[in-house]
């Protein structure tokens, strides 16, 4: 039994809709992203970087996702290849767990350990928590992009968002 009372560990194609669940959950909130459908299975392993995909589940019950984390090339430019874009959610019924804190303390570690160099966080300015878990983890902001994109459906429909860019810096892998 974790002594956190649940367990992070690499996703599983079977857990994919309990992720997908989670993320359209974030996507109904209106302030965890500018998408307005979630993903196929597929396009999710497409998109994102796989081994840095991991899972929080509940000790007591291993089938229960918590929440999920990931990252996935901030670029196509092969000279970025060392900088990610992270994504993070969590269930409500995780919230004040400490889930998320070990899920981006996890994706650091995975990133570290795949020769990345940095990790961006794009989040809403309304979204003072995932603000402040990336800060919490040392991620700084480095910026403000103003009326990035409008929103194309919920109550947010027609309106013009700003997003907030954090950055984590890691060892380059020469210094290392």
């Amino acid at each position: 039994m974790s002594e956190t009372g649940f367990i992070i560990r690499p996703i599983q194609p079977a857990d994919y809709p309990q992720v997908r669940a989670i993320y359209e959950l974030g996507l109904s909130s209106g302030h965890a992203s500018y998408e307005r459908t979630s993903q196929t299975w597929e396009e999710f392993q497409n998109k994102k970087i796989m081994e840095t995909v991991f899972v929080a589940v509940d000790a007591k019950d291993t089938d229960k996702i918590l929440g999920w984390v990931s990252a996935a090339q901030a670029s196509s430019r092969s000279v970025f290849h060392g900088v990610v874009e992270d994504s993070i959610y969590t269930h409500p019924d995780a919230r004040g767990r400490g889930v998320s804190g070990a899920l981006l303390d996890r994706l650091i570690e995975a990133c570290i350990e795949l020769h990345k160099w940095a990790i961006h966080s794009w989040i809403f300015p309304e979204n003072a928590g995932s603000a402040g878990l990336h800060l919490s983890r040392g991620f700084s902001k480095v910026g403000t992009f103003h009326d990035m994109a409008k929103m194309t459906y919920g109550d947010m429909e027609g309106q013009w968002r700003d997003t907030d860019i954090y950055e984590l810096l890691l060892p380059k892998p020469d210094e290392r």
